[in-house]
């Protein structure tokens, strides 16, 4: 997760975003009663309800790599609307981000999310970073089963890069406003995925043409994705 938040009616992502985190954090541990278990099986994209935000940046693909490799508490913060990142805790040995690499992510308002890697590569001018945030522990998260996110980045020229962020929820479908069907996720997206969801991402995309387009900005790993 590195890469942004994770979902749900809260954040996923909060979740889950992005980049890959690289260790538990100080201060995020295993809520009580935690049980992990596999994630769920993601739903075809008919079934989700998604937003995508992009952003070009005026630098090439690695220095843009370089910009997003950041915590995620650094990445997505709070906002009157949505939780921020407080850390996280691994789950799996290593570092976040390669594929099955599993962590908590802990968030301001005491809730706390589990993420999963599920893709990452490159293949010499493109990048792609694909995640799943569930076991939402947080009440804005609540009518949320799991949220599906992914990144793709793409080198336009010497000197461009796109980075293009997808998040795709899955409600539940015994919980307003997913038991409504079509009509509950119209209403899901309007009144947030589409305003203070894709808010969240905006901004965090625009952190990262900031760092990335910051003379001064930090050399650091190459997170593909996220």
């Amino acid at each position: 997760m590195r890469y942004a938040w994770t979902a749900g009616l809260m954040w996923v992502v909060l979740f889950g975003m992005a980049g890959a985190a690289r260790a538990s954090s100080s201060g995020c541990a295993v809520p009580p009663g935690f049980k992990d278990t596999p994630h769920p099986a993601i739903a075809p994209a008919d079934q989700l309800v998604a937003h995508t935000e992009e952003i070009v940046i005026d630098r090439p693909l690695q220095t843009v790599f370089e910009a997003m490799d950041k915590p995620l508490k650094e990445t997505i913060r709070q906002s009157n609307a949505l939780p921020g990142v407080a850390g996280d805790f691994m789950l799996t040995k290593g570092e976040f981000g390669a594929p099955g690499s599993r962590h908590i992510v802990c968030l301001t308002d005491g809730g706390s999310v589990e993420e999963e890697s599920l893709e990452r590569g490159r293949n010499g001018d493109v990048a792609w970073f694909r995640y799943i945030v569930w076991n939402y522990r947080t009440p804005k998260a609540r009518p949320i089963a799991y949220g599906v996110g992914s990144f793709r980045t793409v080198q336009i020229d010497g000197s461009h890069t796109r980075v293009t962020w997808t998040y795709s929820f899955r409600l539940k479908d015994d919980v307003f406003p997913g038991e409504l069907g079509a009509l509950g996720e119209w209403l899901f997206r309007m009144g947030f995925l589409d305003r203070e969801y894709a808010a969240m991402m905006r901004g965090v995309l625009e952190g990262y043409k900031t760092a990335a387009e910051t003379p001064s900005a930090a050399a650091g790993a190459t997170p593909v994705g996220r």
